[in-house]
């Protein structure tokens, strides 16, 4: 919803790109502009949380329309607002299922306000957009968000009541296929997340200001590609990169994601049962997660060994050496052995730790919870686990 308070910078901007996927009322607040583009868009912003206050006037020239001085409020929430400078739509169609087509979108001068903060952006483009019809977004039993090809947003600024939380040069996704109405590849980025410490108010941002932290500096990036055929899934990279501190990589792939699977999914999105009962269906093929460090770790170790009044290799050689009577869980002696050979190699020489899972067979998502379950310490064994530093 537009005017969503949930905490952190990753709401704000769930907030401006939900701006253009709102739930619509009956009744319309706004005087209508006599341009159907420009009425059928505003018809979706205008939702029972927002209201389309006022606009200051609707231009048309050949497939452009172009709304300026867009404001929306929310009645239940005086001090909440969005203003939009300018709001160009080109391109438009309105389909004959009610859906609004349009070649592309392009907010200029985005400011969202709220009581406990808000959030700014100098741009938002969007292209190949397909907005739901009013009946649909109306509807809570078959959710219909927008469709699109390529979205960017870039010079955003985060601030809660306290001030600035976060700015972000750039955020860009893109759907590169399509299997009918469902994306099968796709991918993202986050470039130059600036984040204040002190102003996130968790327990981790304060141990980030105890490490001498007191800006991070991140980039996330990914991109993904599902077979709806062979029902597999594929994502070669999750990267989150925070500079001076370390960045993460996740990889995997899939089975079993058909397209009655990735349907179930959408319409069980509220329903953790069924959700749960679908996944069973899905095989890991494998998986990988790895830590390239830049300084976190060499941080984390001189604070814990002043914490114990001791110097970092002596603080380092306790902790390696308490690992086999930690690693005893395992049950598995070839993989103690690697676990311990890495995790002491990595304290003692701090570059990367790598944890992969290759089993030989993909291995069904139901297998796997019934091990943990009933048997933890098997999971190593089912995916064929594999753990390796400085490589």
């Amino acid at each position: 919803m537009m005017f969503s308070r949930a905490p952190g910078f990753a709401a704000g901007l769930t907030a401006a790109v939900s701006l253009i996927a709102l739930q619509t009322s009956p009744a319309l607040a706004f005087d209508p502009s006599g341009n159907e583009i420009a009425d059928a868009f505003l018809t979706l912003l205008d939702s029972e949380e927002g209201t389309v206050e006022s606009y200051g006037s609707v231009d048309a020239s050949g497939n452009t329309v172009t709304i300026s001085d867009l404001l929306i409020t929310n009645e239940d929430e005086k001090d909440a607002k969005v203003t939009i400078a300018s709001t160009v739509l080109t391109g438009g169609d309105i389909q004959a299922n009610g859906r609004l087509k349009l070649e592309n979108l392009t907010l200029e001068k985005l400011e969202l306000a709220a009581e406990d903060g808000g959030m700014t952006l100098e741009t938002v483009s969007v292209s190949a957009l397909v907005l739901p019809s009013a009946d649909e977004a109306k509807s809570k039993d078959t959710p219909i968000g927008p469709g699109y090809e390529s979205f960017e947003a870039s010079s955003i600024q985060i601030r809660d009541e306290d001030g600035k939380v976060a700015d972000i040069e750039k955020v860009s996704s893109s759907i590169d296929s399509m299997d009918g109405d469902l994306p099968t590849s796709g991918q993202f980025s986050i470039t130059g997340a600036m984040i204040d410490v002190k102003q996130i108010e968790a327990e981790e941002a304060r141990s980030l200001t105890d490490l001498g932290y007191e800006t991070l500096s991140i980039d996330v990036s990914g991109s993904g590609k599902w077979d709806p055929d062979a029902a597999t899934v594929e994502v070669p990279g999750l990267n989150i990169n925070a500079k001076d501190a370390a960045s993460l990589t996740i990889s995997f792939s899939l089975g079993g994601v058909t397209r009655d699977v990735v349907t179930g999914l959408n319409e069980a999105s509220d329903n953790s049962e069924e959700t749960m009962a679908l996944l069973q269906n899905i095989t890991i093929a494998n998986a990988k997660v790895r830590l390239d460090d830049e300084s976190l770790t060499g941080r984390i170790l001189d604070q814990e060994a002043q914490k114990a009044g001791v110097e970092v290799p002596v603080y380092v050689s306790q902790l390696t050496g308490a690992l086999p009577v930690m690693l005893g869980v395992l049950q598995n002696k070839e993989l103690e052995a690697q676990v311990n050979e890495a995790v002491t190699e990595f304290l003692t020489t701090p570059g990367s730790l790598e944890i992969a899972a290759s089993p030989a067979a993909p291995v069904p998502v139901a297998q796997i919870m019934g091990t943990v379950m009933f048997a933890p310490q098997m999971i190593p064994q089912i995916l064929s686990v594999g753990i390796t530093a400085n490589q």
